[in-house]
């Protein structure tokens, strides 16, 4: 009997979810957080049945990065078109636009954005090694830290903006690559 009604709960709390939304309760899975997590890939490295890191990679695009900046503004107080905004998109067109949740257990590891830098990090794009123009951490009063929370990284995890130059050149096939001595984590996109 206690199995019948803890069913009947249930089929009544999940009948009431999808009402909600017809109420005009929000749902946070639209066309940009789909397209998001389209763009957006994540490894764990594990070394003798412990985990070393966990992390999410996305590859941002000028498109996708448009679509980024109105889904924050909708959600934003500050509907104004600011020069931050602006720079974020321009930055797409001159490079490679990769954003990193990278969590370590060991925090003193976790430095990907430090010139000494525990981890080495580069683009493989069809045979070749590229070395980034900058890491940078992101702050967290940065606009760009609601990335992490769409994409359900490790609340947890730094999170870095890594920009590589652009290649003239047609690729078709690229891979962010992680490494240390510990291990390597390597991130494929599709084009």
């Amino acid at each position: 009997m206690k199995k019948l009604i803890s069913l009947l709960v249930i089929f009544v709390f999940l009948a009431g979810c999808s009402q909600l939304r017809s109420l005009g309760f929000r749902s946070y899975n639209n066309g940009f957080v789909n397209n998001l997590k389209q763009h957006t890939t994540g490894v764990t490295l594990y070394r003798d049945f412990t985990t070393i890191a966990i992390a999410k990679a996305t590859h941002f695009n000028k498109n996708l990065m448009k679509q980024y900046i109105e889904y924050v503004q909708k959600r934003s107080l500050d509907k104004s078109r600011d020069k931050k905004y602006i720079e974020t998109v321009n930055e797409c067109d001159k490079y490679d636009v990769y954003w990193v949740a990278f969590y370590t257990a060991d925090d003193d590891i976790n430095n990907l954005s430090d010139k000494d830098s525990f981890w080495n990090i580069y683009l493989l794009e069809n045979s070749h090694t590229l070395n980034p123009v900058s890491i940078t951490e992101v702050e967290l009063s940065n606009f760009k830290r609601q990335w992490m929370y769409l994409t359900n990284s490790n609340r947890w995890s730094r999170q870095y903006v890594v920009e590589f130059k652009k290649t003239p050149e047609k690729v078709s096939h690229r891979s962010l690559v992680v490494s240390s001595f510990l291990g390597t984590m390597r991130f494929k996109f599709d084009n």
